[in-house]
């Protein structure tokens, strides 16, 4: 974050716009900051897990998104706590990127397991464009499905639409 505030402090008087987009970034990081630090104040493991379970949690995801949100869940049994806990931070800031992101009029989320892995799917049908180097919350969903020896894929062309895909082992 202090990255990106030193890029906006050079660019405010000779490019505004640029400036402004570096300021959008640094707004990001700070948000997905205070999230992980919430979650790490939390002991890591979001109450709404341990009380409605993965499903249920997703759900109230669903609900709270700013754009109308569709969402299924087909994951018999429980993967390890922190696998399912890194799905619910993973939908979190999928749904945040849609709704402050894409321009999007409906979102669509299907979680399912197959053998012994979890698989997400996040799309929505807004403008495409996501780029994982204009900011910091693709990097961090990346970074943590990489720590699972998970697979994450992003497809958003210009014009949409974007795709997320993640993979992750359920553990045990």
């Amino acid at each position: 974050m202090n990255v990106l505030l030193g890029a906006v402090r050079r660019a405010v008087d000779r490019n505004p716009a640029a400036a402004h987009a570096a300021l959008d970034r640094a707004q990001d990081a700070a948000e997905q900051a205070l999230s992980e630090l919430r979650a790490v104040a939390r002991g890591i493991l979001p109450p709404v897990l341990a009380d409605r379970g993965l499903a249920g949690a997703l759900a109230g995801l669903a609900s709270s998104c700013g754009v109308p949100c569709e969402m299924t869940v087909d994951v018999p049994g429980r993967c390890a706590a922190s696998v399912e806990a890194t799905a619910y931070f993973v939908v979190a800031e999928g749904l945040s990127n849609v709704t402050k992101h894409s321009g999007a009029a409906s979102a669509v989320v299907e979680v399912s397991r197959k053998d012994d892995r979890l698989l997400l799917r996040i799309a929505d049908d807004g403008r495409g464009g996501a780029d994982e180097r204009r900011g910091s919350g693709l990097t961090g969903i990346r970074r943590r499905i990489e720590a699972y020896d998970g697979r994450f894929t992003l497809d958003s062309p210009a014009g949409g639409p974007t795709t997320m895909r993640v993979g992750l082992p359920c553990g045990s």
